[in-house]
């Protein structure tokens, strides 16, 4: 009897050991693709934020590839609007960790849309919680720095018909036209406001609908672009100087 329970042990070890090295022999194997495609995904919404690609048109993973390395231009800045030199692979900086460092040794992420060798548009990752989840965007600017050209969510864990709306063309398209600075050159941002934005609103170029029945989410919104933004402030404050 004792027999029969050791030699099931070493059964069921030996699955167990089999299972594990073929487990993470899959992880391993297919890490570079599951990157790749992160990566793909970052890009098409780069794209996506400048106007380059579609939503209902969008090309494979190897054009988008090809787009983007022919329009892009990844540099990095720093909080005090200084480009910085520091042969990071700007793609693999995370904007979340670099939050965690002290203002001054943040390396900031900007995508430079070019054409004929002159910058057209300026787009910068933008993220921050929702209602349930971390929600994470692109925001681009036009020439100016101050007029949205458009804006992205790609990633978030909202509710399904509510909160995760996000995500549709018909909000984001809203944020187009819509300016970040106020007359006075002051940082304002845009705001999704309850509801529908008043026409008559004084503050009409920096409003925003907002989406029945996901206040959280719009609030937070709200709150992680202006946060992001003034990461950038001084550096899109420099160049409209």
């Amino acid at each position: 009897m004792q027999d029969k329970k050791f030699y099931s042990f070493i059964f069921i070890s030996i699955i167990a050991l089999v299972s594990a090295g073929l487990l993470s022999f899959a992880v391993m194997f297919l890490r570079p693709l599951q990157e790749r495609n992160e990566a793909v995904e970052k890009k098409k919404n780069i794209l996506l934020a400048v106007g380059l690609v579609y939503e209902n048109n969008t090309p494979g993973p190897d054009e988008i590839l090809q787009m983007f390395e022919g329009a892009i231009e990844p540099i990095v800045v720093n909080q005090l609007g200084e480009k910085v030199e520091s042969g990071l692979n700007v793609e693999k900086i995370n904007p979340e960790l670099e939050e965690n460092k002290p203002p001054d040794q943040q390396c900031l992420p900007l995508f430079l849309q070019k054409e004929k060798g002159q910058v057209v548009s300026y787009c910068l990752p933008v993220f921050g919680k929702g209602l349930w989840s971390t929600i994470y965007g692109y925001l681009a600017l036009e020439k100016d720095r101050n007029t949205i050209k458009g804006i992205t969510f790609y990633k978030n864990g909202e509710t399904p018909g509510l909160g995760a709306e996000i995500t549709q063309t018909w909000f984001t398209g809203n944020f187009r036209g819509k300016q970040i600075f106020d007359n006075t050159g002051n940082l304002v941002s845009v705001r999704v406001v309850k509801g529908k934005v008043d026409p008559a609103s004084p503050g009409l170029i920096h409003e925003v609908d907002g989406i029945s029945g996901a206040t959280k989410t719009c609030e937070g919104i709200n709150s992680f672009l202006l946060k992001d933004l003034a990461k950038y402030q001084v550096f899109l404050q420099k160049q409209r100087d």
